[in-house]
């Protein structure tokens, strides 16, 4: 097959007859015309063309800029201006522009120069391999359907030297023939002629038979002489073919059909050659796999768009006005007509004058063109004259290449205003939630499901639960029990909540709070939430009491009961130390006392932490005082410790840990005071209903920027040996109690804390 120049012939608005001046060479070029800079892009990116010539005034923009254009993506393509007249400026311009030859007028001299730089720039073959893959990804970019697909590749292959034939066969199982689909390139008659099969007959021992049942390349690099071409070497020697290649279209075990290659030499699949065949191979078969994937969701979508409950049309923009292009059964069947009968009719056919003019003359259809049309009531006029309100909301509709054609429209009848309205506002609402939401109906079949839901089971996207049914989450036990006991309460129109165990996509389980709730027709909503989260807290939560439990067992019985064996010892031992000695044993006297008070404290702020939700009861303050009073002196024999006045005989509400308050604020008064006598005074009065109990010291008192800060978990005072437990949690019972407490200033010095709790009548 002989070789000629590609060249891309740009003429624009001047009449320089560049494409018949170069037809005229027909042996030595093969030209495409463009007319815009636009077109030639599109052209030198879909063809493999030798050489640009360009007219210097073009429509969309000048011949030096189209230059710079295709440099950016073809920087080695010659590249010839041509201008109906020229000028020294203009050639001096296009020289320094980078041009590969500049030609003003004249036939001859224009063919030369094209044939110059064709004859200069042979494609190197890297170049060309890159070439038809650009442009074999490019069909398939574009390509809608499996036929775009099939025509694509094959006018991509035969582009390119030095193929001569292309063709992509379909294989039948049922009766093993290899079935021609598309072709591209010398034929001839050639698919007519021969018969293709894969099986273990000489008609399946070919390239193509070998490629469907082994689903792998296959190659003939010499035609004339392959015993295996037997029963197609005469009609392929005929029409010049010398080699062919077989590449199996698979994608993922599925055989999506043949590519048949042929050249018009013998040899013309080496390693690197076959190398981009299978690469192509896989590359065009993903692309089946996708158009195929497409055209399932568009046939859905399209019975969707049938069986919608809602009025759908589908309009197009026209000089006149918008027409329907399409509708769906609803629209046709509020409006009274049939679908047939409304494609290609004016929509203002079924507006009333009022509706009509919002939609023309107040810009309307124009704003929903431009995506900024907002719901807006429309009153539609049926057949028989009937008006019918109605809530519209229009988008802008797109071809396949994006361009805006026209717009859907959804319109939402009226009748029911209010219920239209809670719709709209549930659609939304759901689309929105955090929680998994879904619609089934009486089947268990999934109709709608939210985002939500998606990621709550595990899948990317919500459509995956469209037509398929609530078991595809639910498995052994679980199932029998939604379809014994708990569908059926849902379908007597009653609504069940509770916990279930799912299964994601992973095939994991997970904890989930769960409520169906009944709708019309049969249909129902089921709302679900992952409770992995909770139940682990839970878990944890049990785990941490059953631990702080045992602790608080052995910090009140063992370790205390052990404390209290050293304290007594220690005591008995003060009668026995000369005074060398004693100050070591009023030490350990000191420790242990601190240390018993310590496992106290501690137990107490456990038992609050294990008991946050115990009851309250009425108890006497004043016996409650009187008692901690009693046990502090006995403890403290060198403290001054006084009442002021008479204690109030008043009741509170509180728990058996009230008198922890008292005592934990009595020795805090004790034990942060380091004056030589230690003196504290307990007041109370009731007044108002509440009761204020006040604990005052002799101690250095409390700074203003702490006072707050020393309830706090583990807050010591300054200096303080202990563990900052009792303050907070005096603070803790204070308010479980429905109290509060603060710390005020001394006088002359000293803190005093002041507990007020509510008194009960």
């Amino acid at each position: 097959m002989p070789s000629r120049g590609r060249v891309v012939s740009v003429e624009g608005g001047e009449r320089t007859a560049v494409a018949d001046r170069l037809a005229e060479a027909v042996d030595r070029f093969e030209v495409r015309s463009a007319t815009t800079a636009d077109e030639a892009l599109e052209l030198v990116t879909t063809w493999p063309a030798d050489c640009v010539v360009s007219a210097y005034r073009l429509p969309d923009e000048d011949g030096l800029t189209l230059l710079s254009r295709i440099r950016e993506t073809e920087p080695t393509l010659p590249f010839v201006l041509h201008p109906s007249e020229g000028s020294e400026e203009l050639a001096s311009e296009a020289i320094g522009a980078g041009v590969t030859d500049y030609v003003a007028g004249g036939n001859e001299a224009l063919v030369d120069a094209v044939d110059a730089a064709v004859d200069g720039t042979t494609r190197p073959e890297p170049e060309r391999v890159a070439h038809l893959v650009r442009r074999i990804q490019s069909s398939l970019v574009r390509a809608r359907t499996s036929e775009d697909i099939d025509q694509g590749v094959c006018d991509a292959v035969v582009d390119t030297n030095p193929y001569a034939f292309a063709w992509i066969g379909e294989y039948h199982e049922a009766d093993g023939r290899v079935v021609p689909r598309a072709s591209a390139g010398l034929e001839a008659g050639y698919l007519e002629a021969v018969e293709i099969t894969a099986d273990d007959s000489s008609l399946g021992r070919g390239p193509t038979g070998r490629a469907v049942t082994t689903r792998t390349l296959q190659v003939v690099q010499d035609i004339p002489a392959a015993p295996s071409y037997e029963p197609w070497r005469e009609d392929a020697v005929e029409r010049s073919y010398r080699s062919s290649a077989a590449v199996p279209l698979v994608h993922e075990g599925t055989l999506y059909g043949v590519l048949n290659v042929y050249a018009d030499r013998t040899g013309a699949f080496d390693d690197a050659e076959n190398a981009l065949l299978r690469d192509l191979g896989a590359t065009i078969a993903q692309a089946y796999r996708r158009v195929r994937i497409r055209e399932r969701y568009e046939a859905q979508y399209r019975e969707l768009f049938a069986e919608a409950p809602v009025m759908i049309a589908l309009t197009s923009d026209t000089s006149d006005g918008p027409i329907i292009d399409d509708c769906n059964r609803r629209f046709a069947a509020k409006v009274g007509w049939s679908r047939e009968d409304l494609q290609g009719r004016p929509l203002t056919d079924v507006y009333t004058e009022v509706a009509a003019a919002e939609l023309l003359e107040q810009d309307g259809y124009e704003r929903a063109l431009a995506g900024e049309f907002v719901t807006a009531e429309r009153t539609l006029l049926t057949r028989q004259g009937t008006r019918l309100p109605t809530l519209l909301q229009a988008t802008p509709r797109r071809n396949t290449r994006g361009d805006i054609v026209g717009t859907h429209a959804l319109y939402v009848d009226m009748t029911e205003r209010k219920r239209a309205r809670e719709v709209i506002d549930q659609a939304e609402a759901m689309e929105a939630s955090m929680d998994g939401m879904a619609i089934l109906n009486a089947d268990g079949e999934y109709i709608y499901a939210n985002q939500a839901h998606a990621d709550i089971y595990g899948y990317d996207d919500p459509d995956v639960f469209l037509g398929n049914t609530w078991r595809m989450n639910y498995e052994g036990e679980e199932r029998v029990r939604f379809e014994s006991e708990i569908l059926p309460k849902v379908a007597e129109g009653g609504e069940w909540r509770g916990e279930a165990t799912g299964v994601r996509a992973d095939g994991s389980y997970f904890p989930q709070e769960l409520s169906l709730s009944p709708l019309s027709n049969g249909r129902y909503i089921c709302v679900v939430r992952d409770n992995t989260e909770r139940r682990r807290y839970e878990v944890r939560l049990e785990r941490q009491r059953d631990n702080l439990e045992i602790l608080n067992q052995v910090v009140r019985h063992d370790i205390r009961n052990d404390l209290q064996v050293v304290l007594g010892y220690a005591e008995s031992l003060r009668q026995f130390a000369d005074d060398e000695r004693n100050g070591h044993v009023e030490r350990v006297v000191k420790s242990a006392r601190n240390a018993v008070e310590i496992t106290e404290t501690a137990g107490d702020v456990a038992e609050v932490m294990l008991t946050a939700d115990a009851e309250t009861k009425v108890i006497g303050l004043r016996y409650t005082l009187d008692e901690q009073i009693g046990e502090i002196r006995s403890t403290y024999e060198d403290v001054v410790l006084t009442t002021d006045g008479t204690i109030p005989d008043v009741d509170v509400r509180a728990d058996d840990m009230l008198g922890s308050v008292f005592r934990n604020l009595l020795t805090n008064a004790i034990e942060h005071n380091d004056e030589a006598v230690r003196e504290v005074t307990v007041g109370a009065t009731a007044t108002d209903g509440r009761v204020a109990v006040r604990v005052a010291d002799n101690g250095p008192g409390i700074p203003d920027d702490r006072k707050e800060a020393i309830f706090e978990e583990g807050e010591k005072g300054l200096d303080s040996e202990g563990t900052g437990l009792g303050l907070y949690l005096v603070e803790t019972l204070v308010e479980r109690y429905g109290g509060d407490i603060r710390v005020e200033d001394n006088d002359p010095k000293g803190a005093v804390f002041v507990v007020e709790l509510p008194a009960v009548e």
